[in-house]
């Protein structure tokens, strides 16, 4: 499911808040980013380590009256989003400790899913490209036993 162009600014917004508010810091204190998405009415809040509040968005396609979406489809269209904000190098802005993760979390701040991780050294391998490794590294593995 992708977002309307109101929704996306909406989101586009929120991130930019946080980025402007910890670019002008000396001091980097976060160290990740919580996404938590009320169900019902399609907000999503950000919050810090403490707890504390950065910004919220309201996205429309995600209000419970509007329709049925599942935490699947909302990690997948977050993630999206996340990843062309880092492609345009929206993240670089931010005076944060790295490595740091924006992470989905549940209403009770229970995490779900990481939705990207933000590190100069690291790259964290999607799902999706890791599909069939096991498959090939067995057949690597016998083809090595058989010679």
């Amino acid at each position: 499911m992708s977002l309307s162009k109101q929704s996306r600014e909406s989101l586009l917004d929120a991130i930019l808040s946080i980025t402007d508010n910890f670019g002008k810091q000396e001091n980097a204190v976060v160290t990740d980013l919580y996404f938590q998405v009320d169900k019902r009415s399609g907000v999503i809040t950000i919050f810090d380590d403490d707890d504390r509040e950065l910004a919220k968005a309201n996205i429309a396609e995600w209000d419970a009256s509007v329709q049925e979406h599942t935490p699947s489809k909302t990690e997948k269209t977050l993630r999206t989003e996340l990843l062309q904000m880092q492609k345009v190098g929206l993240f670089d802005k931010m005076n944060i400790l790295k490595p740091y993760s924006c992470t989905l979390v549940d209403e009770n701040k229970e995490s779900i899913v990481d939705l990207l991780y933000i590190d100069d050294e690291t790259l964290i391998l999607d799902t999706e490209l890791l599909k069939g490794l096991d498959q090939e590294m067995d057949e690597f593995l016998k083809y090595l036993l058989e010679e």
